[in-house]
């Protein structure tokens, strides 16, 4: 709704501007206007100290972003003082320590229950189908029975499935590298409804939101449509690229060979794509979330190598090239937004 995204704008401007009084008129004004924004701002403000009061998962990896703030009150949004009457809270008095939070806990804990079932069933079905996952930041290489090695990229998954009559990898999610050994029986990798077939090579395989992309380092493939039987390209040599839509309809490219699954060596190389599409990429190699606001910024085309090691600078550098912005909630959130 666009209530909900305007009240998390207004956040980050409270937060940015606290002591500004004119910015805190204006707010008043949005706020007072319209019911649905009172309601977008109070459960804006509630989600925001929920992730105030909540420890990053992974907190040994902020301690040098130094000592976290006392977490703050819902109505201690940055810039919204408390108690104030315009800020959602009746001027009924003050209450009793502890008294109306049993309501208020139960229903975050509701909520943080209905989180963890919408979440996590995705997460136990991919765990249940992969025999291979990469964490967080996690480049994950293995060699398989046959001597071929598969390099993961953070957040990715593969099933696999070796008979007598052929070799077969899933691609359930993220990106791999394909280092394949010589061997009687074919060696497929199927990835949605692409399936790639090797003719003794080395490739890599993604999956995005919107297309499959296969790219070869050296040797050759074949790209099938699983679904129809349809060659989508008989040859695809070294230093080819195709990315191929839910459709079926098929984009082919080049790129230089030492791009081709640079991110084993801690960069990502894009051509072409958009800002939200390179935030996808990025978001496996971060350890916290990122978030892209409706705007401009999310749909610019870039081309460029980004450090994956350090994707916060990359964010910033990807986002101050395009005029947008990164703004820091807490250490472990980032929202990317117009300047």
């Amino acid at each position: 709704m666009r209530a909900d995204a305007e009240a998390l704008d207004w956040i980050i401007a409270l937060r940015e501007a606290p002591e500004d009084l004119e910015t805190r008129a204006r707010f008043d004004q949005w706020r007072a206007a319209a019911p649905v924004r009172a309601r977008a701002w109070e459960e804006s403000a509630r989600i925001y100290a929920g992730i105030g009061e909540a420890s990053p998962l992974h907190s040994k990896h902020w301690a040098r972003l130094g000592e976290r703030r006392e977490a703050a009150p819902i109505s201690s949004i940055p810039g919204a003082r408390r108690p104030r009457p315009a800020y959602g809270m009746r001027a009924e008095g003050r209450r009793a320590p502890g008294k109306g939070r049993a309501p208020m806990a139960a229903a975050l804990s509701a909520v943080a229950a209905a989180l963890v079932v919408v979440l996590a069933a995705p997460e136990a079905v991919l765990r249940w189908q992969a025999d291979a996952i990469a964490g967080t930041g996690e480049l994950r290489t293995m060699t398989l029975a046959d001597g071929s090695h598969i390099s993961l990229s953070p957040g990715s998954a593969v099933s696999i499935d070796y008979s007598s009559a052929e070799r077969r990898i899933g691609l359930l999610r993220g990106q791999a590298w394909f280092d394949v050994q010589d061997d009687p029986r074919p060696f497929r990798v199927t990835a949605r409804n692409v399936e790639t077939t090797d003719i003794g090579t080395a490739f890599e395989v993604g999956l995005t939101d919107g297309a499959t992309r296969v790219a070869v380092g050296h040797g050759i493939v074949r790209v099938d449509d699983a679904r129809t039987g349809r060659t989508i390209s008989e040859r695809l040599v070294a230093g080819q690229n195709v990315s191929v839509d839910p459709a079926g309809k098929a984009l082919r490219g080049t790129a230089p060979l030492e791009l081709i699954g640079a991110w084993r060596d801690g960069r990502l190389a894009v051509q072409d794509r958009s800002v939200s599409e390179v935030v996808d990429a990025l978001r496996p190699w971060h350890r916290g979330i990122i978030l892209v606001r409706p705007g401009a910024l999310a749909g610019r085309r870039v081309t460029g190598i980004y450090d994956l090691q350090d994707t916060a600078g990359a964010m910033g550098a990807l986002t101050k090239a395009h005029g947008g912005r990164v703004t820091q909630i807490t250490p472990w959130l980032l929202i990317l937004s117009d300047g």
